[in-house]
């Protein structure tokens, strides 16, 4: 059996190691029911090899200097608490947005002192502070290649758990969707480049995969899949006046993924709630945009808050949009092991 390689990329975000704990969830049980009453229906956990790329590291020490600079938490707690809260929302419930907005509509707390509204300072920093941190500047790629070393990292556990050419998905939320579409594109650009030059597409790619690193799957010849939730991907199409320029999406499957999976058929698809001013459709952004990306508008669940810009945090959660991409996972698993490696030909999943 060879499993599949799912790659979690979150997006502005704070120290949780735990995000993709809950997708990873989703994505197993989804994944179980496709193939339910099958007979050699596949584990789950073997046939899904999930790997977060937990990138907030790269920024949490600046960002925490940034703050100390202008707050002083003299009894301790502010930060933890809402550290907690988003702990607790990234898991999937909604009941901690009414505490986490008292305290970012606070406008002064005892344990702090000087600049008002410390926790929409806070928020604003993560939101406003990661985005411009990450993008390069003329001869300053320091934040942006140390994030996409995350990238890289990830992507050898995965080769090491799921093998050399597992087919890849890369489900990212945010700014990660940033990341994703940037890291990938660079590889793209990359061997292209090699090409014209005469040289291997199989050769290790300097400045973007380490020489020791040759597997197909680190170079990204297995992208088969490609899940962007909440995307700010039209608001970065500021930084390119030029449509030209603009219009070179990431191409997904990857060209070379025929080479190592011909069954395979992969997707782009862009989930975004109408609610979330950050989400955006990305088919407006151009014609190959068009071509290769589906646009779909989910309604995030929520009694509360579900029809507010709140959702942002609850793609994750969600099961009209993790249900889907878990059937996408259970398609490609039988393309990949064929029809009898879960269910007996001629049967379908659910």
């Amino acid at each position: 059996m060879k499993p599949l390689a799912v790659l979690i990329i979150h997006g502005v975000e704070i120290q949780d190691e735990s995000f993709h704990l809950t997708p990873k969830r989703l994505l197993q049980k989804f994944f179980a029911q496709h193939f339910k009453g099958q007979p050699n229906a596949p584990d789950p956990e073997r046939a899904i090899v999930v790997e977060p790329v937990h990138w907030a590291p790269v920024l949490e020490g600046a960002e925490r200097r940034l703050f100390e600079e202008h707050f002083v938490d003299k009894k301790g707690g502010f930060f933890e608490e809402l550290r907690g809260l988003i702990k607790r929302i990234n898991g999937g419930s909604e009941l901690w947005l009414g505490p986490l907005m008292a305290l970012l509509t606070r406008r002064k707390d005892s344990r702090l002192g000087r600049l008002h509204y410390p926790g929409a300072r806070w928020l604003m920093m993560h939101f406003v502070g990661d985005a411009i941190a990450y993008q390069p500047g003329i001869g300053q790629s320091e934040v942006y290649d140390k994030i996409h070393a995350c990238v890289t990292e990830a992507l050898a556990r995965l080769r090491q758990r799921a093998g050399d050419d597992a087919p890849l998905c890369v489900i990212a939320h945010s700014l990660g969707t940033i990341i994703a579409s940037n890291y990938f594109y660079d590889l793209q650009v990359a061997r292209a480049e090699m090409q014209k030059q005469g040289q291997s597409a199989t050769r290790p790619l300097e400045s973007h995969v380490d020489p020791m690193k040759r597997s197909p799957l680190e170079r990204g010849e297995t992208l088969a899949h490609l899940y962007t939730m909440g995307s700010p991907l039209a608001l970065w199409s500021l930084r390119y006046p030029n449509q030209k320029e603009l219009d070179s999406p990431v191409c997904v499957p990857a060209e070379e993924l025929l080479l190592h999976h011909s069954g395979v058929e992969g997707e782009w698809v862009n989930y975004y709630d109408e609610d979330d001013l950050i989400a955006y459709p990305l088919q407006p952004l151009g014609d190959e945009y068009r071509k290769r990306v589906r646009d779909v508008n989910v309604r995030l669940s929520g009694l509360l808050f579900g029809w507010t810009p709140m959702v942002h945090p609850f793609y994750w959660a969600n099961d009209k949009v993790m249900e889907p991409i878990a059937k996408a996972l259970a398609r490609t698993w039988t393309q990949v092991n064929g029809a009898s490696g879960g269910r007996k030909r001629g049967q379908t999943g659910t």
